[in-house]
């Protein structure tokens, strides 16, 4: 059985501003705390491994678990936040000129719809089930990926509904789950599914959901 550890990135400077962000947003000063403590926790996992998206932030967070528990850190585009519109980028969440693209970017249905030059429902689809198919086949049976809130709840519906996942179904659980910096989420993947004790079981299992004890 392989298990991964997924941790979203510490608070960012774009976090605090309610931006839009940039690949190069890095951590504020409570992000870096939070890194610490995650970091502190981390100590206590059998990691083998870290996977980080190279964004600036989760960069910056996953350099500093891999200092405080002895390993390096490896990057992998898979794991990097949905490339938004061009002209979000940079702007405020709460701005009422990009309340119209906001709300275009987030609705998955009809599944091919495109506003402008962002990663729509198909894209992302495709990459979570290529982040997974990275995951199954690593050598590693305990790995940390360090990567975004969006995407990290995308692919818990893509392990949630696998290859049959709707647009419909995906703007649900992504209205549903929230993620908080330097949550952390535990998966199981066990090769094959099997009928268990309590009834069928897939190959991957969702253990735990953004558990934030670490930041009291």
């Amino acid at each position: 059985m392989k298990t991964i550890y997924l941790v979203r990135h510490g608070e960012s400077e774009g976090n605090a501003l309610l931006m839009y962000q940039l690949s190069d947003s890095v951590l504020s000063a409570k992000g870096k705390e939070q890194a610490g403590f995650i970091a502190e926790r981390v100590t206590k996992l059998p990691v083998e491994a870290i996977i980080a998206s190279p964004m600036a932030r989760t960069k910056e967070t996953a350099l500093i678990i891999g200092e405080r528990i002895g390993k390096s850190v490896e990057y992998s585009d898979l794991f990097v936040e949905r490339r938004i519109p061009t002209d979000l980028r940079g702007k405020r969440k709460d701005d009422p000129e990009v309340a119209p693209v906001t709300a275009a970017i987030f609705k998955f249905d009809p599944p091919d719809f495109r506003h402008s030059d962002e990663e729509n429902f198909q894209d992302l689809k495709a990459r979570a089930g290529a982040a997974l198919s990275f995951l199954e086949k690593r050598p590693e049976d305990h790995i940390l990926v360090v990567g975004h809130g969006f995407f990290t709840r995308f692919l818990m519906a893509r392990v949630l509904f696998g290859e049959q996942l709707t647009g419909k179904e995906c703007e649900r659980i992504l209205g549903t789950l929230r993620t908080s910096n330097t949550g952390l989420t535990v998966l199981h993947f066990k090769e094959g599914a099997t009928d268990g004790i309590e009834g069928p079981e897939n190959e991957w299992q969702i253990i735990v959901w953004n558990d934030h004890a670490h930041l009291g």
